[in-house]
């Protein structure tokens, strides 16, 4: 979140460009975290199954069936790892990055934050990342307004 290059931008493109950036920050984690645990899953699956294909517990038709289910359970359970993974992911990019970086164009542009909330709610759908950061922005100046 460059000042140079963000100062220049209309609001509509600071919104896109900001919100673009947390959802890359959060693909980015969750596929990390998706690679790494069926990687990491994966090497005991198959160990158990030659161990016990090795003491003759299970026949390799069963060995493969028994691939398949752990492997089904392994990618359901890595899935929900993953979107936590992203969700914080985002939360951390928010905090540290976005946040701040409002603050500053707020004071600097002397935008109205409700005005800009309103413009970024048309722009974007309901689900993206930078509403969840006006959101945050939004209780934490309606907290200070009220400890005022």
């Amino acid at each position: 979140m460059e000042d140079s290059t963000n100062l220049e931008l209309s609001e509509e493109e600071l919104i896109r460009q900001l919100n673009e950036q947390l959802i890359s920050i959060g693909a980015s984690s969750a596929e990390q975290s998706f690679g790494l645990a069926i990687w990491l899953g994966t090497l005991p699956i198959l160990g158990i199954v030659a161990i016990l294909l090795a003491l003759r517990i299970i026949n390799i038709i069963l060995a493969f069936f028994l691939v398949i289910i752990f492997l089904l359970v392994l990618v359901a359970a890595t899935a929900i790892l993953a979107t936590k993974a992203r969700q914080n992911a985002v939360q951390h990019a928010i905090q540290q990055k976005t946040l701040p970086y409002l603050r500053h164009y707020q004071a600097s542009h002397r935008i109205d934050l409700a005005t800009f909330t309103s413009k970024a709610r048309e722009i974007l759908t309901d689900e993206a990342p930078f509403l969840q950061a006006l959101s945050l922005m939004n209780s934490s100046v309606e907290s200070d307004e009220t400890h005022d």
